[in-house]
């Protein structure tokens, strides 16, 4: 895989690509308050994509880098820590919910942008929320199915062999071994 070029790497970083969507959310919010051109507004909108892109290209290039440089690591590879980005983002979705209703004053009317930032805070909100419950759904079904497939494994045997009459007391058993395994026995 080729390294990436400078401009993905700089649209692909956290930082950059933050500092990108806050100027494309700008141009667009500019555009919904009549100052800003429609096709302005359309390219900050594609422009969006393509750095969406990037950070998706820079994303593959770190992984693929990481398993690149593991191979020839004589030690496992240290295992993949957690990201709680979803969790974060949940819940700075919550607190916008809450907060900008309980920051207005009860007789006055919100801003444009302000309303536009408490929909799309409460659509964040409910498509984390859908996305975790989705993840925890997956998580539930798949330790069934893991389940259902550990009995499914030991189920040819319980059919095939027939339970157990009587079992041999240890001496019996040590006296039907063969010498060398007696031996080894009367050993330890």
């Amino acid at each position: 895989m080729n390294r990436p070029g400078v401009s993905v790497r700089l649209a692909g970083s956290p930082l950059g690509a933050l500092l990108l969507f806050m100027l494309y959310a700008a141009v667009v919010l500019g555009w919904y308050q009549d100052d800003v051109a429609w096709w302005l507004a359309l390219g900050a909108v594609a422009a969006a994509f393509r750095t969406l892109g990037a950070v998706g290209k820079l994303r593959r290039y770190n992984a693929w880098l990481a398993q690149w440089q593991a191979m020839g690591a004589e030690s496992e590879a240290p295992p993949r820590r957690k990201k709680r980005r979803g969790l974060m983002v949940a819940a700075g979705a919550a607190f916008l919910t809450v907060a900008i209703p309980l920051s207005m004053s009860p007789g006055t009317k919100p801003s444009d942008g302000l309303t536009a930032l408490w929909c799309v805070a409460c659509l964040t909100l409910l498509y984390s929320l859908a996305w975790m419950l989705r993840r925890a759904v997956k998580r539930s079904s798949s330790r069934a199915a893991a389940k259902r497939r550990e009995e499914a494994e030991a189920a040819p045997v319980a059919w095939l062999l027939p339970c157990a009459s009587s079992s041999p007391s240890r001496a019996e058993a040590q006296g039907n071994l063969p010498e060398y395994c007696a031996r080894l026995i009367g050993r330890g």
